[in-house]
């Protein structure tokens, strides 16, 4: 989602003698901190029929860190496997994909707390058994109970794998101070230069924190519905892509705008003029999970996946070039200070941040029937 470009890109256990399990273990960005753990060849992953190398389904957004090329190339030359890659457009569709897919089509899926627990609930996702993961100990506290990944019988079905912030980002050419307020998306000074997000979540949550409401529990949609129509014309546009937010910002069409902490970062990093800001009232947080699907086949390789993924080496590398921030405490306090600031990473922006909680259709269906209302005026 993050800032859903608010980004990038990245992603242990084992049965020996298992012929869906994994290959060796050592280290580089696959499976620092003796990531992988398994002494048990490589050969492991290749079907006894035909010696095909098994391949490992992962659903996720594009450029989000398992299609990393060197991450692939890497951990399947240590696994003896093959990453296949599928892409998903919203946790909506990722949910559909989980509730239709037949045994096998997917092993690993990144869910996030919007879609969790009706995923756990509908059996959709495999208990983690976290002693099969070397590098989950390293994880900070928070994240080694997150709420959302949990059943109702208590056991874990996800892990933390990155979390950031949509807050604001802009055009430091334009705009001299680091805005304060989550209002300057609805300042008439930036009239026809502020680019919003086309997403009923992030509409209604930014304009709650604007009005002093509950982001995730809003008091009163109709002041929300309201503002956002009293928004609409300030609107350059309502962008859908990070790409297409890029474009605009590149194009020198807007100058602020409610965007991914992430890929403000790596436009920064690419020379355009963009900061970004969690400003005093509060930004949207959120946390992107790794689960296995129940219907996987390849249970002990996805282990492995997971585990990488959550590795020190794979995190600091990921953040420090404009991914988003690391659950891996190991990795964070590795980053500079300075840059974990400049792209909210930094505990200051954490603590001003409104995490995104789940939603039950009927709320979801109410906030989606308001921004459609909005963008219909």
């Amino acid at each position: 989602m993050k800032f859903k470009r608010f980004l990038a890109a990245a992603a242990a256990c084992v049965l020996a003698a298992s012929l869906a399990g994994c290959g060796s273990s050592s280290g580089n960005n696959a499976a620092p901190n003796g990531g992988s753990g398994s002494a048990a060849g490589s050969a492991a992953n290749t079907t006894a029929d035909s010696g095909e190398k098994t391949k490992l389904y992962v659903v996720n957004w594009k450029d989000y860190g398992s299609d990393d090329a060197d991450f692939i190339k890497s951990f399947e030359a240590e696994n003896n496997c093959e990453i296949v890659n599928t892409y998903m457009s919203s946790e909506e569709e990722l949910l559909t994909k989980l509730k239709t897919s037949k045994e096998g089509e997917i092993d690993v899926c990144l869910p996030n707390c919007t879609i969790l627990p009706a995923a756990i609930k509908g059996g959709y996702l495999a208990e983690i058994d976290t002693s099969k993961l070397s590098n989950f100990n390293s994880l900070f506290d928070r994240f080694k109970k997150q709420e959302e990944c949990l059943g109702e019988d208590g056991k874990m079905y996800a892990v933390p794998f990155v979390w950031g912030s949509t807050a604001i980002a802009y055009n430091t050419d334009d705009i001299k101070e680091a805005p304060k307020s989550m209002s300057i998306l609805f300042d008439k000074q930036y009239a026809g230069k502020i680019a919003f997000r086309d997403d009923y979540n992030d509409a209604v949550m930014a304009a709650a924190i604007v009005l002093g409401q509950d982001p995730n529990a809003p008091s009163d949609l109709d002041a929300i519905k309201q503002k956002l129509i009293e928004q609409k014309p300030l609107n350059r546009t309502y962008w859908k892509t990070g790409d297409e937010f890029s474009k605009l910002f590149a194009g020198k069409q807007i100058s602020v705008g409610l965007m991914w902490s992430g890929q403000a970062a790596s436009m920064k990093q690419e020379g355009e003029p963009i900061a970004f800001v969690v400003p005093e009232d509060g930004g949207i947080g959120w946390v992107d999970n790794w689960a296995i699907a129940s219907g996987s086949q390849h249970k002990d390789l996805a282990y492995k996946f997971i585990d990488a993924m959550i590795a020190k080496d794979f995190q600091y590398n990921w953040a420090s070039k404009g991914g988003p921030a690391p659950v891996n405490k190991e990795a964070a306090d590795e980053i500079d200070p300075e840059y974990a600031k400049s792209a909210g990473m930094d505990e200051a922006s954490l603590n001003r941040l409104y995490f995104m909680k789940y939603r039950t259709d009927d709320i979801k269906n109410a906030w989606n029937d308001l921004w459609t209302d909005v963008k219909a005026q």
